[in-house]
């Protein structure tokens, strides 16, 4: 729970939300886990996950050519007790009008990417499924 919370103060900034999804879970006023006794899981694992990003998330051009570094990115969201992604938003640093757009661009792509996963092996609690949040860290080499 304490790491939860230190991500959490680490990654404040612009939070963009995707107009198509609001909080299913929380509306349903179903339990959503911050943390499971066994964590979901991206088929294949953690090598498998990166490729998927590094396939499906376009930088935009404008970021690409100027070198800019997007600093600190997470992908937040649901994982519910299916495997099925819910709830994607995507926190960053404060964005300076020059490169606002190519940015905008860049977190939807990350939405569009992470809300196409194919599903997941969910969390557990207690030898029973459970949605659980989920925070990944998105890191960009542009050189």
């Amino acid at each position: 729970m304490k790491r939860f919370i230190l991500a959490a103060l680490c990654l404040t900034g612009t939070v963009y939300i995707a107009p198509s999804v609001w909080s299913t879970a929380q509306a349903q006023n179903q339990k959503v886990y911050t943390v499971a006794e066994q964590q979901p899981e991206f088929p294949g694992g953690k090598p498998a996950l990166s490729l998927y990003l590094a396939e499906n998330i376009k930088v935009p051009g404008v970021l690409v050519r100027k070198n800019y570094n997007t600093g600190q990115v997470a992908a937040k969201f649901i994982v519910d007790e299916l495997g099925y992604v819910h709830d994607v938003r995507v926190v960053t640093k404060p964005l300076d009008k020059k490169t606002q757009k190519g940015m905008e661009d860049f977190m939807a792509s990350i939405i569009t990417a992470i809300e196409k996963m194919p599903r997941w092996e969910p969390g557990e609690v207690g030898g029973k499924r459970v949605p659980v949040f989920y925070t990944l860290p998105i890191e960009v080499n542009v050189r």
